[in-house]
């Protein structure tokens, strides 16, 4: 570090860099506050027995000194050169004058006093050291604070000045984002918008102050702000008058009653999560039960950086949305360019926006890709230090990816000060939904609290009814409401809104008549943000509502004023519950519904930001399907790069059914094929290698070639390759090989000149041929470049080093060549237990390793493979992995003597893979050949000859034990008392076959099988 700058932020969180390396972390709080301290008072020494009753104020001194020398320790660890920065005295600690520094708080304070008040507002990243709550720290925080706001107000008056109005309302936003609660920054807000002539802007800054006031206060702006806000809606045409009931409020939060046992709860957990236990907290209940409102009440208390988002039914999940929502919240957004460059990388995965004046993402391996991501979006949403509450409502509709990274953050980081708060409709999921998996893992790891919430009883209801109207109602009105209501909060205050009807049976048809007194205008706006199926801008609303902007302006106001509409941020909107959004949606007919969603489209595609996913639906629901289709194949393109299967094969196959309404010809064949061409990725990755709709998609890849007069690409030949060896089909998966051998000559593809060796070597392999596939499998050794590792996972789905290795492993044993097989199960072994080794092809080499395991008998060699399966193999894992776990499992049992479980476990196995569909090439034969020892071993003789006889004939992989087979059929004709001369014709075709297979292994066992037959027989090769 000799002469090079140390440059020090304190600013937000402290991060620390010489260059462009990054240091540290420092680990300890107060090594932190210690370095800052010493920052900060960089001009004067400080004093050893100062700094320790500042860091340790309830320690005893000698304690506070001790600890003062343990964190000097640290910092002397993170600091290169610590004695050349630091004047470290046996009395007294400073920062060295001399010592190179760039200080962000100095940098900050001088551009303010020589007047670059941008420069100023640009250093200032955040609050002095977020998350530091140490006491010495915060006068000087809150004075830095003060000239930050200063010099944004003087910022934005100048700008104001010069009209230069998209400068001076951004810096305003930036004010109303740092203090929501400022009164005077939302006033600015408003004027800077109405001066600029956006009046929609204006009002929506004012939605947005009356909300956050509301909602942390409650309490309404003051007349000054209503004032401002009134002279916006100055003609624009009025809304419709709403009928009065005393005390009722047309906007803003309703009462919220009872619940005091469940607050007490939820502050407890958050209790727990602040003092550094993480935790997550489901609130179920039926809709409208109050659950958004529990996490609401307990959120106004805590002092916590609060993050929300939503789940949405309309558009389905889509793969990482809830955590891409948390992402672009404004205080984690603030913090994203303080993360290291590489993690910004990933994240412009998620983030679009993050990616101009970067190189384009580079894809990753579905493993990698996902450490890579939660690495990096944990460190965006805890890197501030605080507090943390992640709130996540309508959690029965997220994103499994999202909920598993919930599930990562959790373990990752145990001792975080962070409180997952979800919400969910107990009755909207099921057990096999991702959100039950996540709360049952964390429950086991004391991480997870549940809440139930039920309706309220007649005592709470009235006293609702009392609050939300200031009056008690009659004993005969109160018990009716209770009745009509049953108790469901959401009833009772939709039933009690002003022009809600005088008595409903059914809260939904409340809301609806709630609906149709809006005015025209309003209810038909109503529609269409309901068509939006999310949270909108207002931008977005009013391209498609294609209003103009007076009477944007009003209708949007008397949403938001009568409860129908909330605001959702700065600009942003959501519906005041789903149920609402549900009514208004159901208002629209089919024609307006397909118009309102085509509009919606154009005004998303024209905005730049939405996710394709959502664009494609919405040209869908307008049938606008030639715009659909790409869509949909640029939604599949997004998922495949996060390895989403399931989203990708759904767009994929919703993009095929649409394409036939397209005119047929050429074009549209070209394009059918290159979606067919798209899908066995994903799908083999989703459902397997033998996937029914996998063989109709080859079906009709191959005949549209044939009708276009065209050549496949190799991924799909690949895929018709191993569909071929799934089946069983040896001649054409060799075919197809050859096809792939000659396209990587001709074009020198070394990643398809490897693929096709393990096409030809699997399909050797697994016939019995083991020369030409050890020929094979060495020489895909041989090409293989780890540099081109991630092209082979990317294209084909698996890392060949791996699966290679292991069938070469394999067949080495079967050949004879014991210590060869060893080397190779090492390095593959070895390889697969690299972090960032591809999933699928590492579960794989622990299935061939317990194959090879079997067969040499090596019973703990297979016990280690089986734990390291399940220890790594979730339940939603593909059936190619699963079937095998349980299938090894179940041979274990019956090697213990648990014979009859585990017979019944084997025997399931391989009636799925045989009668049904095999998931993987070869895992008939497997199971088979392990089911046949099984039944020898528990002396099952006369359904072993049978299977026996089935193998002997049933190909599918079998072939490969065919010497095997023959020799276990042989030890079960003695057990039932066959001849001894049957007995040994049978070895001797055994060792026939062994011969012809080079099969030395098998051989040698057979021949101490035959020595230990009795003598008097001849036999003869």
């Amino acid at each position: 570090m000799d002469g090079e700058v140390l440059h020090a932020r304190l600013l937000g969180s402290m991060d620390l860099r010489v260059g462009d390396r990054r240091l540290g972390p420092l680990d300890s709080a107060r090594a932190e506050s210690l370095l800052a301290c010493l920052l900060l008072h960089r001009d004067a020494p400080q004093s050893r027995q100062h700094l320790a009753f500042l860091l340790w104020p309830d320690s005893t001194e000698g304690q506070a000194r001790t600890n003062l020398r343990k964190v000097l320790h640290t910092l002397r660890h993170v600091l290169p050169e610590s004695d050349r920065l630091i004047d470290i005295g046996p009395r007294s600690l400073q920062w060295r004058p001399g010592a190179p520094l760039w200080l962000d708080v100095e940098h900050f304070e001088r551009a303010l006093a020589a007047g670059r008040l941008e420069e100023a507002v640009e250093t200032y990243a955040g609050d002095l050291l977020e998350g530091c709550y140490d006491e010495w720290l915060l006068g000087e925080r809150e004075r830095l604070a003060g000239l930050h706001l200063d010099a944004l107000d003087e910022l934005a008056l100048r700008h104001e000045c010069a009209r230069r109005w998209p400068e001076a309302i951004r810096l305003a936003e930036r004010l109303v984002a740092y203090d929501p609660l400022r009164e005077e920054s939302h006033r600015l807000l408003m004027r800077l918008c109405r001066a600029s002539g956006d009046r929609a802007r204006a009002v929506r800054a004012y939605h947005a102050c009356a909300t956050v006031l509301e909602r942390e206060l409650g309490i309404e702006p003051s007349p000054e702000t209503r004032s401002l806000y009134e002279s916006f809606l100055a003609g624009v045409p009025p809304s419709p008058p709403v009928s009065s009931k005393a005390g009722v409020k047309t906007s803003g939060t309703s009462p919220y009653v009872g619940r005091e046992a469940e607050k007490a709860r939820l502050a407890a957990v958050w209790n727990t999560a602040a003092a550094g236990h993480a935790q997550l907290v489901l609130v179920s209940g039926e809709a409208g039960v109050g659950k958004t409102r529990l996490v609401a009440e307990v959120r106004a208390r805590v002092g916590a950086v609060t993050v929300p988002a939503r789940a949405y039914p309309a558009e389905g999940p889509m793969a990482y949305g809830v955590a891409t929502t948390w992402l672009r919240s404004r205080p984690v957004a603030a913090r994203l360019p303080r993360l290291e460059p590489a993690h910004l990388a990933v994240l412009a995965h998620l983030l679009p926006e993050l990616a101009a004046g970067m190189p384009p993402p580079e894809p990753l391996p579905e493993t990698e890709l996902r450490r890579r991501l939660y690495e990096a979006i944990g460190q965006a949403l805890l890197g501030a230090g605080a507090p943390l509450l992640l709130i996540l409502d309508d959690a029965q509709w997220a994103d499994a990816p999202s909920l598993r990274f919930v599930h990562y953050l959790l373990r990752a980081a145990p001792s975080a000060r962070l409180l997952v708060a979800a919400t969910a409709r107990r009755e909207e999921y099921d057990e096999g939904h991702p959100l039950v998996g996540l709360t049952t893992a964390l429950q086991a790891r004391g991480r997870f609290t549940g809440i139930e919430l039920d309706r309220l009883d007649r005592t709470e209801t009235a006293r609702l009814a009392e609050r939300i109207t200031g009056t008690p109602l009659e004993a005969a009105e109160s018990q009716r409401l209770y009745d009509d209501s049953e108790g469901n909060p959401l009833f009772v205050v939709e039933a009690l809104k002003p022009d809600a009807p005088a008595a409903t049976p059914k809260v939904q048809a409340v809301i609806a008549g709630r609906l149709a007194r809006l005015s025209r205008p309003a209810a038909a706006l109503a529609g269409v943000a309901a068509a939006i199926g999310r949270a909108f801008t207002a931008d977005v609303l009013a391209a498609a509502s294609g209003l103009a902007e007076e009477t944007f302006v009003g209708v949007l106001d008397e949403l938001w004023h009568r409860g129908i509409i909330r605001a959702h941020g700065l600009g942003a909107y959501d519906f005041s519950h789903g149920r609402i959004r549900d009514a208004a949606y159901s208002s629209l007919g089919p024609p307006r519904r397909r118009q309102a969603h085509l509009a919606i489209a154009r005004a998303l595609e024209q905005a730049g930001d939405a996710p394709p996913a959502a664009l494609a639906l919405h040209y869908d629901n307008a049938g606008a399907t030639g715009d659909a289709v790409r869509w949909y194949e640029r939604a599949a393109e997004t998922a495949q790069w996060l390895h989403a299967h399931e989203d990708a094969v759904q767009a994929l196959d919703r993009a095929l059914e649409l394409s036939d309404r397209l005119p047929p010809g050429p074009v549209t064949a070209r394009l059918q094929l290159r979606l067919l061409t798209a899908l066995p990725a994903p799908l083999v990755a989703f459902e397997g290698y033998g996937s029914q709709r996998m063989a109709r998609v080859h079906a009709r890849a191959l005949g549209l070639a044939e009708q276009l007069g065209t050549t496949l690409d190799p991924p799909m030949v690949w895929s018709l390759a191993l569909a071929a060896l799934t089946r069983g089909d040896w001649a054409s998966a060799r075919a197809f090989g050859d096809r792939l051998r000659a396209r990587a000559e001709r074009d020198d593809d070394e990643v398809l000149r490897v693929e096709s060796d393990y096409i030809l070597g699997i399909a050797a392999y697994w016939h019995g041929h083991l020369t030409t596939a050890r020929t094979h499998f060495e020489s895909a050794m041989r090409h293989f470049r780890p540099a081109l590792r991630r092209a082979h996972v990317l294209r084909y789905g698996q890392d060949p080093e791996l699966l290679v290795r292991m069938r070469l492993a394999h067949t080495l044993w079967l050949l004879g060549h014991s210590d060869d097989a060893d080397h190779q199960q090492d390095l593959a072994l070895r390889a697969a237990a690299a972090e960032s080794a591809h999933a699928y092809s590492r579960a794989t080499v622990q299935v061939f390793s317990a194959v090879l395991a079997v067969d040499r008998g090596d019973t703990e060699r297979l016990r280690r493979c089986v734990r390291i399966l399940h220890a790594h193999t979730p339940d939603d894992a593909p059936a190619h992995i699963l079937l095998p776990a349980q299938m090894f499992a179940g041979h274990l049992d019956v090697l213990d003597g648990r014979t009859a479980g585990g017979l019944e476990r084997v025997r399931a196995v391989r009636e799925q893979a045989v009668r049904v569909q095999a998931p993987a090439p070869g895992l008939p034969g497997v199971a088979t050949r392990v089911l046949l020892e099984d039944y020898v071993a528990a002396g099952t003789t006369a359904a072993g000859l049978a299977l026996a006889d089935e193998a002997l004939a049933m190909g599918r992989g079998a072939e490969l034990w065919e010497a095997e087979i023959r020799r276990l059929r042989a030890t079960l004709l003695a057990a039932l008392g066959a001849p001894a001369d049957e007995v040994a014709a049978e070895l001797d075709r055994a060792l026939v076959v062994a011969h012809r297979q080079q099969a030395r292994s098998f051989e040698q066992r057979i021949r101490e099988t035959l020595t230990e037959r009795p003598p008097g027989h001849d036999r003869t090769l």
